[in-house]
């Protein structure tokens, strides 16, 4: 998932250059709540493969606006989506992104995830409010093979009293924007069922490589 992706380069002493103490619901403190969460799932060595994954997959589901996240990363297709395909899309696409960030887990090893835990450090930079509703978080990752530090900006969305990550841009370069351009060229060859076929197999390919959490 995105959430690992990103917690495999933050260390678990996170803390904020601007206002440490913002409201416990502002969009930083949301940020680094998801980032202390996974790291804590990261360092627990006694937790099962199949325990940790369903964790980590709650804390995801939890903080991550995978609704916005989808319609997004198919762009102006959603609005040719009718209701019953919108429905199917959202939760595969939890699940495709989930099985991705997982997939790259086991590859990685978790005691190489733990290492890199405790070798790099992040710190929240400041936080900026665009909308009543939207915010960015800034944050820097310094890592111990990298001689710069890696920009990590959280774009945030308020739902209801909590805010949300729905993109996620490392140097720049934002994840969701990546898979825009790999499913629009799908959806622009063969439209919404070509899509979901590569996704599912896919999905079948990675579950090959992942301990699937029981429901």
């Amino acid at each position: 998932m995105i959430l690992m992706s990103v917690a495999l380069s933050n260390a678990p002493s996170a803390r904020a250059a601007t206002n440490a103490d913002a409201a416990s619901t502002g969009p930083m403190a949301s940020v680094k709540m998801v980032v202390d969460q996974a790291i804590a799932v990261f360092k627990d060595q006694g937790v099962a493969p199949a325990a940790r994954e369903k964790k980590l997959r709650a804390i995801a589901e939890s903080h991550f606006d995978f609704e916005k996240m989808a319609r997004s990363a198919v762009g102006l297709h959603w609005r040719d989506f009718s209701p019953e395909q919108r429905s199917e899309f959202v939760p595969l696409f939890t699940n495709f992104i989930e099985d991705v960030y997982l997939s790259r887990m086991e590859q990685y090893s978790v005691e190489k995830v733990q290492q890199e835990v405790q070798s790099s450090r992040i710190q929240f930079i400041k936080e900026r409010l665009d909308e009543p509703d939207q915010a960015v978080v800034f944050s820097e990752v310094t890592l111990q093979n990298r001689a710069k530090p890696v920009d990590v900006n959280y774009q945030m969305k308020r739902d209801g009293d909590e805010w949300k990550i729905y993109d996620i841009t490392l140097d720049a370069i934002s994840v969701i924007a990546n898979y825009r351009n790999q499913f629009n060229r799908v959806l622009n060859d063969g439209g919404y069922d070509k899509l979901v076929g590569i996704m599912r197999q896919k999905q079948q390919a990675l579950g090959a490589s992942i301990t699937k959490p029981n429901p």
